[in-house]
């Protein structure tokens, strides 16, 4: 369905007898601002995801660790005991 100049004149017509010579610059930029808003909305989500979406990283325990079930300390700043698997208790500073 292809629309010729002679349609093209013909809706041109009725778009201004309905709403006025005067309100088709108006409706021109709406409708110029509305396809810009939809190709700009469009093409954001092909790039990566902000920083503000991005999951921040967990806080991983100091190096010294000890693990509260079987005692054992914990050099690699785990979360975990390597040992026995509970969670490890960070230790106190002096």
């Amino acid at each position: 369905m292809d629309l010729g100049p002679v349609e093209l004149l013909l809706v041109v017509l009725v778009v201004a007898m309905l709403f006025g010579v005067g309100k088709l610059p108006e409706i021109g930029g709406a409708v110029g601002k509305g396809i810009r808003e939809f190709r700009k909305a469009s093409h954001e989500d092909d790039g990566p995801p902000a920083a503000d979406t991005v999951k921040p990283e967990i806080p991983r325990l100091p190096a010294a660790a000890v693990c509260a079930s079987c005692g054992a300390a914990d050099a690699a700043g785990g979360r975990f005991c390597t040992a026995c698997g509970s969670p490890l208790q960070p230790v106190a500073s002096a």
